[in-house]
């Protein structure tokens, strides 16, 4: 692990702010943003670099992934998104397993799979976070009591979340926490080992390495496609049960990651390659298939990804609350939703070779 962490945690408070506000006033952005990303590093860190030899390993992935890892996105990052590999937790299930069972049989198979997970989470992986930051509290002197909890707002109880001592006080849409949400049934391939840096390290004397090596972490094409799924599955949820998932809160930051993807090289080969489409689409359907979502149908030529007329004011409200957490220019919402629309006709109507 990367000690060079502890001697920020170890600074005086107003000496973490000034830190914290110096990278701020460069990147234009709020103190809380790289307060935040800097807590996100140092978690990265004890997650994959103060792993126990005997523990499962981990995968990076999510949005968080997209910022961190590959600068697709101008997005701070408020959660750690996770996969544990099955394998590690004895459950070598694999597609072609699934495409055997019968529905009750790949039901409990994945059951089976969730429960190992949790017990994992709630137990292994949990105390050894909560022992190596109280570790790290004490020889610095902080007093924080229980500073890694269960989610409680999880119904799947697999997140937990890091609590850490914010040089800054009151109600902001980033709270002083780090989620970690963690699962085993996501796919883990193609990925890489990845080095991410918080974003203050570059106000810090160029001696000074913060970097987090050795990350493991899905590929960005993947992601391309897992974010087109989400797409579809919250369309598919409002036409078929008349509300947007999550109340629509915190659901917005897909939309804008998208958008920033179909700018990027990776996302527009990513777009062509309907091999990886077809398989996440595949993958999704028989690990993550809910009622309402039509994950069935999240295939070319019969994606929806592009939000419902009824959908669209919840969104933009939460739009609107998490652009702070956009550094750089921060695109219109109209803008973002008729890129989606365009990328939804185009891919439906098998046009993106054209394009």
């Amino acid at each position: 692990m990367n000690r060079n962490f502890i001697s920020i945690i170890a600074a005086p408070p107003d000496d973490r702010r000034d830190l914290f506000l110096a990278t701020a006033n460069r990147l234009g952005t709020t103190l809380q943003n790289i307060e935040k990303d800097f807590w996100v590093c140092w978690v990265i860190d004890l997650l994959f670099n103060g792993r126990n030899p005997n523990e499962p390993r981990l995968l990076f992935k999510g949005g968080t992934s997209l910022s961190k890892a590959y600068g697709l996105i101008s997005r701070f990052s408020e959660d750690i998104d996770i996969t544990v590999f099955r394998e590690d937790l004895g459950h070598d299930l694999t597609e072609t397993n699934l495409i055997g069972l019968s529905r009750k049989q790949q039901s409990k198979q994945l059951d089976a799979i969730k429960k190992t997970c949790q017990a994992y989470i709630q137990h292994q992986l949990k105390l050894r976070l909560s022992q190596q930051i109280q570790d790290t509290f004490d020889e610095v002197g902080i007093f924080f009591q229980d500073p890694v909890v269960l989610d409680a707002d999880d119904p799947d109880q697999q997140t937990l979340l890091m609590h850490y001592p914010s040089v800054i006080s009151g109600q902001y849409y980033v709270r002083p926490s780090v989620k970690i949400e963690a699962g085993a049934k996501s796919a883990l391939d193609p990925h890489q080992k990845i080095a991410i840096n918080p974003y203050l390290s570059e106000d810090i004397m160029p001696s000074t390495d913060f970097l987090v090596r050795d990350v493991i972490t899905i590929k960005a094409e993947r992601t391309f496609w897992d974010k087109i799924i989400i797409l579809h599955g919250l369309r598919a949820w409002f036409d078929n049960r008349g509300e947007l998932r999550q109340q629509g809160h915190r659901i917005s930051r897909h939309y804008y990651d998208v958008f920033k993807l179909l700018q990027a090289d990776i996302g527009k080969l990513a777009q062509v390659n309907d091999a990886l489409a077809l398989d996440c689409a595949h993958h999704a359907q028989l690990f993550f298939n809910r009622v309402g979502m039509d994950l069935e149908k999240a295939r070319p030529g019969s994606f929806k990804l592009a939000p419902a007329v009824g959908m669209a004011d919840t969104l933009k409200r939460d739009y609107q609350s998490m652009s702070s957490m956009i550094f750089g220019h921060t695109p219109d919402f109209e803008n973002i939703i008729q890129a989606i629309h365009e990328f939804e006709e185009r891919i439906n109507t098998g046009s993106l070779s054209r394009t």
